[in-house]
């Protein structure tokens, strides 16, 4: 396998990845002129970027899954073009989240491999952080609910204002709630109906109109 291009630097910067690449990767260019490796790279960590990871672990993971055999950080670094300090902070980032780990070896050399099975690690991400960023957001939203019942009126604009509250803050919840069972069951089966969103969000504007 031949070493990737350097991650790109800023417009103007031609010194390689700015967040610690190295200039080991071959010479970069516009995505037309990649080798296979370089693209799947490019589209991992493009991926990667968008689901708020860093796009090294995109490049380091492409490194270890286009590899027939397991390999250790210093073949990682010359391969990815990233320096040794990046490849160790991205090999322990995806060990935690069981993207990577430790490959046997009969010698010193500590050797990694990458885990294959894709849907694994989704649902691992699903379960892991976006279940527990939905499940915080409904323990605020139920704490909201809360505190506008203890802030109850007995004058009528008061009443109107919190009733109008109370119905707004019951839809996100109810939406929330919904959203979490969905994520909940496509990190346990891999398979999901939109049908109850729509259906929350069809009842809740039914309620408003």
């Amino acid at each position: 396998m031949e070493p990737l291009p350097a991650p790109p630097g800023p417009p103007g910067d031609a010194s390689g990845d700015a967040s610690g690449g190295a200039s080991g990767g071959l010479s970069g260019g516009l995505p037309g002129g990649l080798a296979a490796p370089a693209l799947v790279a490019e589209a991992i960590g493009e991926l990667m970027g968008f689901w708020n990871f860093k796009p090294s672990l995109g490049r380091v993971w492409t490194v270890l899954y286009l590899s027939p055999e397991p390999i250790d950080a210093e073949e990682i670094e010359r391969l990815s073009g990233l320096s040794s300090g990046n490849v160790s902070i991205s090999l322990q980032e995806l060990m935690q989240w069981g993207a990577v780990r430790r490959a046997h070896s009969a010698g010193r050399r500590r050797l990694f491999e990458v885990e294959t099975d894709i849907w694994m690690l989704v649902a691992r991400v699903f379960r892991e952080r976006e279940l527990r960023l939905v499940g915080r957001t409904i323990s605020q939203l139920e704490l909201a609910l809360q505190q506008l019942d203890a802030e109850r009126s007995s004058d009528p604009a008061a009443m109107l204002k919190n009733r109008f509250l109370v119905t707004r803050v019951t839809g996100l919840l109810d939406l929330s709630r919904t959203g979490y069972r969905l994520i909940d069951r496509l990190s346990r089966t891999g398979s999901v109906s939109l049908r109850s969103i729509r259906d929350v969000l069809l009842a809740r504007r039914g309620q408003l109109e």
